[in-house]
């Protein structure tokens, strides 16, 4: 493995382990408080999904289970855009109205159209570049697309409304959904490079998005500690 490969899968450990270990301190500050559990679910989401995503590029003598792996990993990248919008209207409708079924059963749909492609057309594993050891899946380009532009539509959303939800507070509240936001688009940054990088197979690219995914992840932290 080369410097850059083990600079990647270095990178995408402590991507698994920042973001975990901020979704449990932000879960243990106020545990009754739905903002926190959905943000916990947000990080705790991202790390799950990049321990998938790093565990099946590691797999070079059992490729049956590469695929099973990289769809897992494909779910928790979709619930942490779940997680994201129910934050935001934790924010805007309050925790009574956010958690009734309206909400709930709306954001549970919206998770089986961004997932359930992946049973329809499975994604491939590069069979080629398996022999030579690298791990290369390939996934329907309609469905790539689609879900890839449906993520990128809620965290713009998402950052959206954080902004316009900030402009409404004074004071602390309105520092704290401050250093949400800010953190909140660096992580999104951070994911969509994430995407790019792996569109068009550059680790650089990957490394630095796994970079900004660590410190978005820390400076939206700050926001709870206000």
């Amino acid at each position: 493995m080369d410097a850059f490969n083990i600079a990647k899968v270095v990178a995408a450990f402590i991507t698994v382990i920042i973001p975990f270990t901020v979704g449990i301190r932000v879960f243990t500050i106020n545990r009754n408080n739905w903002l926190n559990r959905w943000f916990t679910l947000f990080f705790v989401s991202g790390s799950l999904g990049f321990l998938f995503y790093t565990t099946y590029h590691l797999i070079t003598n059992n490729a049956s289970i590469i695929i099973p792996l990289m769809i897992t990993a494909q779910f928790f990248f979709n619930f942490i855009c779940i997680s994201l919008l129910m934050t935001v209207f934790v924010l805007e409708k309050f925790a009574k109205v956010a958690m009734t079924p309206k909400y709930l059963i709306t954001m549970l749909l919206l998770f089986i159209l961004m997932s359930f492609g992946y049973f329809i057309w499975i994604p491939t594993l590069d069979t080629d570049s398996y022999a030579v050891g690298i791990v290369n899946t390939e996934t329907n380009l309609g469905l790539q697309i689609f879900v890839n532009i449906l993520r990128i539509a809620i965290y713009i959303y998402a950052v959206y409304k954080y902004i316009l939800i900030s402009k409404k507070l004074e004071g602390d509240s309105k520092r704290r959904i401050q250093w949400f936001y800010f953190g909140i688009i660096i992580v999104v940054v951070g994911l969509l490079l994430n995407l790019i990088g792996g569109a068009l197979d550059s680790i650089i690219l990957e490394i630095v998005a796994l970079i900004s995914i660590d410190i978005g992840s820390l400076i939206l932290f700050k926001g709870f500690l206000i």
